[in-house]
């Protein structure tokens, strides 16, 4: 299975505080834990008869024993847990573990699972369309059992394989121009890559078209599976239900998969076959939106790829066929009835919260050498996870408090991300930030350090975790959001260039600025969602620019990062239309 692993809590930041507050020989006094119940005790066993000190005379008569009552039904033991289990620490109190902490990942699967049935859910589709290699074997019966299906049989009409099928003449290809370049041996990337970005012909790629043409029918599954309205593949763990280190089998595959529609869309492009083009390119939106269905950042990220490549894709269907205008009027109306990309909100509410929940609980049950189940690439324990700093942890740190503000901190994260625009969330955000670094720079000095230790040891562990949230959690968000106002300012653009092809499709040119649009083609014209000012559009010959200022919120002249040679910063997000031919 493919992993996505994260540090919930880096170790070294976890222990700094404790080994602060040993040095000062200060403790916080916390409620002990009631020591386990006894074991019951085992029933009386018949008493025997003692030895007589008569020799040869007989024994006398032993009077029977009288009967031992049975023991009294012993109460069954309650875990003993060291949270407390509450909203305003664990945010949720059900499911819940054996060992009586919540189960998040159970939660999540509740969660995401909700009104999904094997009948809607187009992860089942999807993986009888590319079969079951990337679920390990032994984890089969309990992966398909959560999405209700049985599991799927080894070997079948699959899509899988691709890259095994074009490995075998990848040297004999050519594109236009020459050999592909950044090709290694076995690497076929470079080749499906190519085939995504313009049309192509079956003589141009005969290996990667046979492949395509063989498999019609786990393709035509695909394209089925996109039309369904829900997706959920259940999170899966190896470590004992820890939600930090979860399996996640089906996001690459979804965009791997989906790259194959896109080859083939660029090959039907090249072929004229217009309206079969547009099947797959409008497949592969929808298969977008519901990869970002998942529980995950990763879910999210690989979305907003995913879509970005199909609006290329649109791109270069649009520019290299000449369309009616009733077929771009129909095209127009598939874009404009596809549900948004999802929102980073939910899934900071969510499935971030719950982790650094998950987490902080793991590390209060187990102690601070847990911290390394946090991750799936600590070699080895880290030298400060010994027994008494795991000991001074449940002796000096208040973990019912550390889970308490984390639940404060997102919900501050979650009501900056949940503002309606760009300038309005970096604007809270900032706010976020700026007072979760103020608890941050508590400690400040060492010797200010030892005091607050002396004084106030719940204020100097707190500013340890906000440093956390300030130089990891803040600035992740920070890119994460980044990314997804990309892809919906790209996505935004795609449908102006459907417009643009209506106005050209009945007047035979594009008009000379974006206004004239108004009101046959667009109530309104878009703002740039990065400064809120007009888009950027000027006719180039017959054809036309059009682009957005990106992330720095600068007009580069409409150069993107592609057109980066060195340290630029440029990042226009760009259309670029020449009539077609």
């Amino acid at each position: 299975m493919k992993r996505a692993t994260r540090r919930a809590l880096p170790v070294l930041l976890l222990t700094a505080p404790l080994a602060i507050l040993s040095g000062c020989g200060c403790r916080e006094e916390m409620k002990k834990a009631p020591a386990p119940a006894d074991q019951p005790a085992k029933a009386n066993a018949p008493a025997k008869a003692a030895p007589s000190s008569q020799g040869s005379q007989p024994a006398q008569a032993t009077p029977p024993a009288t009967p031992t009552p049975p023991a009294p039904p012993v109460a069954e033991e309650k875990p003993t847990v060291a949270i407390a289990i509450s909203k305003e620490t664990t945010a949720i109190i059900e499911p819940r573990r054996k060992n009586g902490y919540v189960d998040y990942v159970l939660a999540l699967n509740q969660h995401f699972g909700q009104g999904v049935t094997p009948e809607n859910n187009a992860a089942v589709l999807f993986w009888k369309a590319v079969g079951p290699d990337e679920v390990r074997g032994d984890d089969r019966q309990q992966y398909f059992g959560l999405l209700g299906i049985p599991p799927l049989p080894e070997k079948g009409d699959y899509l899988a394989g691709l890259d095994k099928y074009l490995t075998r003449s990848q040297d004999k290809t050519r594109i236009k121009h020459g050999k592909i370049k950044g090709r290694t041996k076995g690497d076929t990337s470079p080749l499906l890559h190519a085939a995504m970005k313009r049309p192509w012909s079956k003589q141009e790629f005969a290996d990667l078209a046979a492949r395509i043409e063989a498999s019609e029918k786990p393709l035509a599954v695909l394209v089925e599976a996109s039309k369904r309205p829900k997706r959920f593949d259940p999170l899966f763990t190896e470590k004992e239900g820890i939600l930090s280190v979860f399996l996640l089998p089906a996001v690459l595959q979804y965009h791997d998969a989906a790259e194959v529609l896109l080859a083939r869309a660029m090959l039907r492009t090249g072929e004229g076959k217009s309206a079969a083009a547009w099947d797959d390119l409008l497949a592969c939106h929808r298969l977008a939106r519901l990869v970002g269905q998942g529980p995950t950042l990763a879910d999210i990220l690989y979305a907003v790829d995913l879509d970005g490549l199909a609006c290329a894709g649109d791109q270069v269907f649009l520019q290299s066929v000449k369309l009616s205008a009733a077929e771009v009027a129909k095209f127009r109306a598939d874009l404009q009835g596809l549900p948004p990309l999802p929102k980073l909100v939910d899934r900071i509410d969510v499935t971030e919260r719950f982790a650094f929940l998950d987490g902080i609980a793991l590390v209060a049950r187990e102690g601070i050498s847990a911290a390394d189940k946090l991750t799936e690439d600590q070699e080895e324990p880290h030298p400060a996870n010994s027994s008494f700093l795991n000991s001074l942890a449940g002796a000096v740190i208040d973990w019912n408090h550390v889970l308490r503000t984390g639940n404060k901190w997102y919900d501050q994260i979650v009501a900056g991300y949940g503002k309606p625009s760009r300038p309005e969330r970096k604007k809270a955000m900032s706010k976020v930030e700026e007072d979760i670094g103020k608890q941050a720079n508590a400690g400040g000095g060492w010797a200010s350090t030892i005091m607050t230790a002396i004084s106030d040891p719940k204020q100097l562990y707190t500013a340890e975790f906000a440093k956390i949230f300030v130089t990891k959690v803040l600035p992740v968000l920070g890119k994460v959001a980044n990314t997804v106002d990309r892809g919906n300012m790209q996505f935004e653009l795609d449908k102006l260039a459907f417009a643009l092809a209506a106005y050209r499709a009945d007047h035979g040119s594009y008009p000379a600025k974006l206004a004239d649009l108004k009101p046959k083609y667009l109530a309104e014209i878009l703002k740039d969602i990065f400064n809120d000012g007009e888009l950027h559009y000027k006719q180039e010959g017959t054809g036309y620019v059009l682009y957005s200022v990106g992330v720095n919120g600068q007009d580069d002249g409409a150069k993107t990062r592609n057109d980066r040679k060195a340290d630029e910063d440029w990042d226009d997000l760009v259309v670029r239309m020449a009539a077609a031919k």
